[in-house]
This record gives C-alpha cells, structure tokens and sequence, in this order.
C-alpha cells in the first residue's frame, strides 16, 4: 500500500542516515556492537506484523523497519489527527518528538532479532563495563534509574557491579523496548516501565543513580533534564552519569543526520561545569581520559563518560574504580547472560 504524500514527508525526517541507531542499540555503523541480554531464545522470531513487514520488503530489514513506522504513521494519523497535524508542522514540540522517538524505536524494537546478538565485542563490554562502575557507587548500593534503557543494556553490567537488579529500574518511550526489557531480565527483580523522563520526575521516587546512557542528546533543555535529575538523587555518593558508546563526535553527526529527533550534541565540559556549580554536584572523568584538556576532549569525542557527584566526594577513589582491570568482570557478566 502506498503511504500518503504527508506521511511521506514525515518519513523523510525521520530516516535520515544515522536515524536507525538507537540510543541504547548499536549496528555495523556504530562500533559493531550486540546488545547484550537483548535476544533470548525466545524472541529469536519475529512476530507476525513484523514477519509479514519482512516479507514485504524481501528480507530486507531497514526497508521492513521504514515500512513499520510509515504505518505507524497512518494509525496515528487515524487515531489522533490533531497530534498528526502537529507532527507535521511543529515535530520538535514535546509531545511531537517523544511521539516521533517512540514509533522510530518501536520499529528497531520489532526487527531486533535479526540485527542483534547477546553479547558485544571485548572493546564495547569494556566501555559498557566502565559505564556501570561510574554508575553504581563504591559501596555497591544503588537505586538506579536508567533513563533511555532501551532493552535492558546496563542492567547486568551493574548487577555484576553489585547493584541488585531490583534497585534497578529503566523507563523508555518505546513500548516494544520495555517489552523485550521485561522478556529478557523482568524474572531478575528489575523494573521496566514505558514512561518518559518527565512522567519519571513527577512521582518523586529518589535514587542513589541517575544514568542518561545514549539519551540525553534527545533531550531540547539539557540543562533542564540535569537539574531535574539531581533533584531525584539522595545519598552522600549519590551522582548522575552521562554516557553515549561512540561519543560526541558521533552525536554531533547524528544531530545533522537527524535532528527531528536528536535535539542536542553531548554537552562540554565547560557547560559542565557551569551547571553543576548550582547543583552541589561536581564533574569527575575517569583517569584513562588523561589529564591534558585537549586529550580529555579527544576522548570524549570517541567514548563520552562523565559523572556527576555530590560534592566533597572522593573523586580520585570514583575514578580508580572506572579504571580497575576489566577481564575478571566482563566474565562475570558473560556466564550471567541468558543463553542463545
């Protein structure tokens, strides 16, 4: 079936060349990492909408995903006309773009079987590994909201950190990203909810843990987003943590490539530290960054990790813990994974 000319249009902004790698997904183009935890035995097929989308567009998978959002599309404009109207004329309106970002990760969500595999490679574990160890405080205990969890990425890098999954808890807009969450790690005690940062803020619940793990840059009002996090956190070692696995440089191709839905570029260190300085909170980078700006800047370009702690913290103690060797964990985590 043919899409209208409108739907269309709205196509065009959204698959743009790098629109297809998720904040918490990575393919070929981004590092040639897997997802792990995402695809158990179970959902190694597809299901039937997806199957028959596949069909449709002879195997091709990137084809059958546009084919899924540009019926996505239709349903919406059905269903809910005036946000369709909306979409069309003002797509970065909150509403618009969270709409915009949840059918986009639906449709990676529905493919997911045929484009990822458990495990990453060994240089991808490694940085996943450092991210969970700038999240989870050195005493082990953590209420940690991942925001953007996507399929549950995190969640056993911090369990073999020793954050109990059930102070763990990931919220996404894509549903069908909750719902393979749920499928792949719901029985450890974690929770998965299909909620959006804000709906997140406005129930108080408070953490020891905020993660924005390939999210923030979907965020307008970066600052906003952060400020609203430290209000979220209780805890002397309590922090927020900023990470995306291909880093800036790859997020400022990515907000050309796309910027209906990417809205911001990983913020600076300087803007860093001008937001903090209100907060009570202070900027700690792992020692394998370096310490001349330039080269810190060079990392952050390929690997973006930074945290945010409470101030008066032991800062040089947060970044040994990053930096510690990596092979017995990622071991730990390989034998935690659930079997193919």
């Amino acid at each position: 079936m043919a899409l209208p000319l409108a739907l269309s249009a709205i196509l065009g902004l959204l698959l743009a060349p790098a629109s297809l790698v998720h904040r918490n997904c990575w393919t070929t183009a981004s590092l040639s990492c897997r997802r792990p935890g995402a695809v158990t035995a179970s959902m190694t097929r597809l299901d039937d909408d997806a199957q028959a989308l596949l069909e449709e567009a002879g195997g091709d998978a990137e084809k059958a995903r546009t084919s899924y959002i540009g019926y996505s599309l239709l349903y919406l404009q059905e269903e809910m006309p005036d946000l369709y109207d909306a979409i069309k004329t003002d797509p970065s309106r909150p509403d618009c773009h969270a709409v915009l970002v949840e059918v986009t990760f639906d449709a990676i969500a529905a493919f997911l079987p045929l484009t990822h595999t458990a495990m990453p490679d060994p240089a991808t574990a490694q940085r996943l590994t450092a991210i969970a160890r700038a999240a989870v405080p050195l005493d082990g205990s953590a209420r940690l909201l991942d925001v953007g969890c996507g399929s549950g990425v995190l969640l056993p890098y911090a369990a073999a950190c020793g954050a109990p999954p059930a102070d763990y808890r990931g919220i996404d807009l894509s549903n069908r990203m909750i719902e393979l969450a749920r499928e792949a790690a719901g029985s450890s005690g974690a929770r998965f909810d299909d909620v959006g940062f804000d709906a997140a803020v406005a129930e108080g619940q408070t953490y020891e843990s905020v993660v924005f793990h390939n999210s923030l840059q979907y965020f307008a009002n970066q600052a906003a987003a952060l400020t609203s996090a430290a209000a979220l956190l209780e805890g002397e070692s309590s922090r927020i943590v900023i990470s995306h696995l291909a880093g800036a440089k790859a997020v400022r191709q990515e907000r050309v490539d796309n910027p209906t839905t990417v809205l911001s570029e990983m913020p600076s260190l300087a803007e860093l530290q001008g937001l903090v300085a209100g907060l009570g909170l202070q900027v700690v980078l792992p020692s394998f960054f370096g310490s001349d700006s330039e080269q810190i800047q060079a990392g952050l370009d390929g690997f973006y990790l930074v945290i945010l702690r409470r101030a008066g913290g032991d800062a040089a103690a947060e970044q040994a813990a990053v930096d510690r060797p990596f092979d017995a964990l990622l071991d730990t985590i390989e034998a935690s994974l659930p079997p193919l």
